[in-house]
């Protein structure tokens, strides 16, 4: 039985299609779901939430991710093949961060016909993953031309980091691309931040060492510096959403 992940910003129905289609090839499949709330066309979110997946799962691991605005076009589809992994989906960069976070890597371009021309998740990316879970790669092309696709880095200048937020999840809390290391090789915990100009937010261990409603900085699960509000929505509160991008000062 071999492991094949999903992450898409399909919702709640298209996906049990796509998991009918792998099961129709590998019966035995163990299918995870790692989220099909990506927000709509947020392809450099699902890359986001794709590198952070695959470092958890073993070799031999399928991950399907499908966010794919120019389905039906001649964008390409592919198989990246990286530590062992597969990664399969269309070629405009999504697959590419997780690939690099893995080590070296290999790109497969898929050729294979769909039934429809907005459904490729059902019609290739579903049937190819089955397919790699069976030992058998469809026909694929080496190639050395895709999609790049670079998450941003912060940036330091002076007192200041330079970031961009990668991800909000479910209780509003940002997730920037401000490393932990970064932040803690400039200001320890207990530190006072501006953000963008006008918002203080202190650096802290836990949610609860502020008080109900105030904004902090927090390191996540990701190792990466997070804007939360104690028990409340940060993106809603500071007005923050996916792709912004910001500015912390230290005080």
């Amino acid at each position: 039985m071999g492991i094949v992940t999903l992450i898409t910003d399909f919702g709640g129905f298209y996906p049990a299609i796509m998991k009918a289609a792998i099961l129709s090839i590998a019966s035995d499949a163990a299918i995870i779901d790692v989220t099909h709330d990506i927000s709509p066309h947020g392809v450099r979110e699902a890359a986001f939430i794709l590198r952070e997946t695959v470092k958890y799962f073993p070799r031999g691991t399928v991950h399907i991710a499908v966010v794919d605005p120019t389905v039906g076009t001649e964008r390409r589809g592919l198989v990246v093949i990286a530590g062992g992994q597969y990664l399969i989906g269309p070629d405009n960069g999504l697959l590419i961060p997780a690939a690099r976070r893995l080590g070296n890597f290999e790109v497969l371009h898929i050729q294979m016909a769909a039934k429809s021309r907005t459904f490729h998740g059902r019609d290739i990316f579903a049937p190819v993953g089955a397919h790699i879970l069976r030992g058998r790669l469809p026909r694929a092309e080496h190639s050395s031309r895709f999609v790049d696709l670079r998450l941003e880095e912060a940036q330091q200048r002076g007192d200041a980091l330079f970031a961009t937020i990668l991800f909000v999840d479910r209780f509003g809390n940002c997730v920037t691309s401000i490393p932990s290391s970064l932040m803690i090789a400039r200001s320890d915990y207990g530190s006072v931040h501006l953000l963008n100009g006008s918002t203080r937010l202190r650096l802290v261990r836990t949610y609860d060492e502020v008080t109900e409603g105030q904004p902090l900085l927090t390191i996540g699960s990701f190792d990466l510096i997070e804007i939360a509000l104690n028990k409340g929505d940060a993106a809603k509160e500071l007005n923050l959403s996916v792709g912004d991008e910001i500015v912390l000062v230290t005080l």
